[in-house]
C-alpha cells in the first residue's frame, strides 16, 4: 500500500530526477544514511552530494570528494559487496591502471561499499572531436589494462570464476565488462587515472567490449588495434 500511495504522489512531479529522488525518500531511510556516510567526514560541514546508481539499484553518496558510499536498494547488499571487494583486492597489485581501494561498512544489516573517490572525467563526459583527437593515447592504457589484467589468473579469486579450470587467453579473461561508463580521466593529460564500479566484473570474453558498447568507432578501432598489437608482441616473445 505505501509504494503504491507513493507511485501515485510522484506522478505529480515531472522533474524527473526530483521525482527519483522523493520516491526514493519516502521508500527508504534515506536521510539517516546521508547522516551516516557523513560521519566519515572531518569537516564541520561536509559537501553531500547523492544520486541513485544505474539500473537503480544503489544510493550514492559522495562526501567531500574524498568518499564514495552505495547504498544497496534491492538487497542487504553482502553478496555483491564482498566479491566485489575480493575481485578488486586480487586484481589492484596487478592492474596498470589504479583501481579505487574499496572497504565494507555496515548500517544495520545492509552491507555499504566506501570507495575512495577519483576525481577527473569519464569518457562521455568529453565531446566527439577530443574522444577522436586522443583516441590513440586513451586506446594504449586501455588495452595495456585489457591484456595485464585479462591475463591474470589470481589464485584467490579462481573460485569466482563459471568453470574454475578456464584459462585466460585473447580476449577472454578478468574484465570490468561495463569499462566506456566507468574509467576515470586526467582532463588535461587524458591519462586514465582510475577504473570505478567492478561489481559487474567476471571472467569472460571481452571482445563484446571492442566491439559493442556506446564507444564510437574510432575508438573501437584504436583499442582493438593496440590490444591485438599487445597480445601478438607478448606470444612472440613467450
Amino acid at each position: 500500500m505505501k509504494k503504491l500511495l507513493v507511485n501515485i504522489l510522484c506522478v505529480f512531479i515531472p522533474n524527473k530526477h526530483k521525482r527519483h529522488m522523493v520516491r526514493l525518500r519516502l521508500n527508504y531511510p534515506i536521510s539517516k544514511w546521508i547522516q551516516f556516510a557523513k560521519s566519515f567526514s572531518s569537516a564541520k560541514r561536509p559537501r553531500i552530494r547523492c544520486t541513485c546508481g544505474y539500473r537503480g539499484v544503489n544510493f550514492i553518496v559522495n562526501v567531500d570528494d574524498k568518499y564514495v558510499f552505495k547504498f544497496p536498494l534491492k538487497t542487504n547488499g553482502v553478496k555483491i559487496a564482498t566479491r566485489e571487494k575480493r575481485i578488486t583486492d586480487a586484481l589492484r597489485p596487478i592492474s596498470p591502471i589504479k583501481i579505487p581501494k574499496m572497504e565494507i561498512v555496515y548500517f544495520g544489516d545492509l552491507a555499504i561499499r566506501k570507495y575512495e573517490c577519483v576525481n577527473g572525467v569519464g569518457f562521455h563526459d568529453l565531446n566527439r572531436e577530443e574522444q577522436n583527437a586522443h583516441a590513440e593515447k586513451i586506446a594504449r592504457q586501455l588495452a595495456k589494462f585489457f591484456y595485464t589484467v585479462g591475463m591474470a589468473d589470481p589464485k584467490e579469486i579462481r573460485d569466482l570464476k563459471t568453470n574454475k579450470n578456464e584459462k585466460p587467453s585473447i580476449m577472454h579473461g578478468w574484465n570490468q565488462n561495463d569499462l566506456w561508463d566507468n574509467f576515470i580521466m586526467n582532463p588535461r593529460t587524458f591519462d586514465i587515472v582510475a577504473i570505478i564500479d567492478w561489481e559487474d566484473s567476471g571472467f569472460n570474453d571481452f571482445y563484446k567490449f571492442f566491439i559493442g558498447g556506446t564507444g564510437n568507432d574510432i575508438m573501437k578501432a584504436a583499442l582493438l588495434r593496440e590490444y591485438l598489437k599487445l597480445y601478438t608482441s607478448n606470444s612472440i616473445r613467450k
